[in-house]
């Protein structure tokens, strides 16, 4: 299963790179990798034709993408709007990797926050994501907004 040979590698490097530089610089630098990699979320939609005009239709467009990448994730739409799209996530192919080896979740909160927040703004600058509920810090699910800035 790729996603368990990409939390491996992620968890490796993670804890190598602590050891080496400290917790505060190395949740920096995974920020940045991470938020690179959502910024790619734009032009993969853009070759997939998903349209990313409203919340609704961007949070759908990162969450197909997102789906490309790591696997089939589990959510229902709970509100959306033109402006606003509230999804609650039950089940996350990342989170179950990590499990599924007894990985510690260390920086998954932090990556995971800064790849959503950077896909949707990449999609349309005019929208933002944050998370007000998160498995991976024990929550029954996550809950991703998608809202105008």
């Amino acid at each position: 299963m790729p996603v368990k040979a990409f939390v491996n590698i992620s968890m490796g490097y993670d804890m190598a790179f602590r050891q080496i530089l400290g917790k505060e610089v190395v949740i920096k630098i995974e920020e940045a990798i991470w938020a690179e990699g959502g910024k790619d979320a734009k032009n993969i939609a853009a070759n997939l034709g998903l349209p990313a005009q409203n919340a609704v239709e961007v949070s759908a467009a990162l969450g197909i993408v997102s789906m490309i990448f790591n696997g089939k994730w589990d959510y229902k739409t709970i509100e959306k709007t033109e402006e606003r799209s509230v999804d609650h996530f039950t089940n996350c192919p990342i989170l179950n990797a990590y499990k599924e080896t007894e990985t510690p979740v260390i920086s998954m909160p932090h990556v995971c926050q800064a790849y959503n927040t950077s896909g949707i703004e990449a999609l349309n600058p005019k929208y933002t994501q944050r998370f007000t509920k998160r498995m991976c810090t024990g929550d029954d699910y996550c809950e991703s907004i998608v809202e105008l800035k």
